[in-house]
């Protein structure tokens, strides 16, 4: 049986590691808690037929990886210098200079961040929005009125959650089909394009879009006492500097199932990974 390394990450690797532990894996961690890590210490780890566990993502600067628990770094150098053709790399969001190496390397790799996974990570993603709305808002969930920006996974599963808690949604989004689905399951819907004129009817907007949308019109028209949820990645739906401008809060709430689900999200990881050792063997 091969053994697992799993190399930095953040809390659902620590729920991943408990997870493979009770499998009756043999596991062991580099970066994860580890105060004292050197890469001897990893190379001793890892074997010829190891599994090695990256994060999600694997690198945030296309030179290193991920490791927020750690005081040392390890390059994508010094990692594939350590592996072999007879390895598997396990990650999330394998891509640029480590997907090019690991290819150019001919090492086995899975990138476990797949549709099924991302479907999965969206409803983690809804409930941390939740936890984090909760803590920044000072009235009744349901009394508020919320926009949602954009419709996709993340969207999706954060307008249904707050729909289902019996609160006030309006969706915005540019594809009439989107706005459909978002109207048929319980919300309002307007085009993307009138959030400009609406933005001083809501308490709280949701944005989910990765790219400037909600611009300083936007919130120019905004109230003084609404928040702006920011759940995309860069470079984000705004400029944080006009919101500051105008006195308009922003929350930045990036890798929510790492922060307040991270026990099912590292079970999630692990499942993938004996799916897909299991269709391997």
């Amino acid at each position: 049986m091969r053994n697992f390394v799993i190399i930095g990450g953040d809390k659902r690797q620590k729920y991943l590691k408990d997870y493979l532990v009770g499998k009756g894996y043999d596991v062991s961690s580099y970066g994860l808690f580890d105060w004292d890590d050197d890469t001897d210490k990893l190379k001793g780890m890892i074997g010829e037929e190891s599994v090695v566990i990256l994060p999600l993502p694997a690198t945030r600067n296309d030179k290193t990886i991920v490791m927020p628990f750690s005081k040392r770094e390890i390059s994508i150098d010094r990692l594939i210098s350590l592996l072999g053709k007879g390895n598997i790399v396990v990650g999330g969001i394998i891509k640029g200079e480590l997907l090019s190496r690991l290819r150019e390397t001919e090492i086995p790799f899975v990138d476990y961040y797949d549709n099924d996974f991302v479907e999965k990570n969206a409803v983690l993603t809804a409930f941390g929005a939740l936890k984090i709305l909760l803590e920044h808002i000072d009235f009744a969930l349901p009394l508020g009125k919320y926009a949602i920006t954009g419709y996709g996974r993340v969207s999706r599963e954060t307008a249904l959650l707050l729909t289902a808690l019996s609160c006030d949604v309006t969706v915005f989004a540019r594809n009439s089909s989107q706005r459909d689905d978002a109207m048929i399951k319980g919300c309002k819907a307007k085009p993307l394009s009138s959030l400009v004129t609406e933005s001083h009817n809501f308490d709280i907007v949701i944005n989910t879009v990765p790219f400037c949308i909600i611009d300083e019109e936007t919130i120019s028209n905004m109230n003084k006492n609404c928040k702006i949820i920011e759940l995309a990645s860069a470079p984000y739906g705004l400029d944080f500097d006009t919101a500051r401008k105008y006195s308009i809060d922003v929350v930045k709430a990036f890798g929510l199932p790492g922060k307040y689900t991270p026990k099912t999200a590292g079970e999630i990881i692990g499942k993938r990974i004996e799916e897909y050792l299991h269709k391997e063997e």
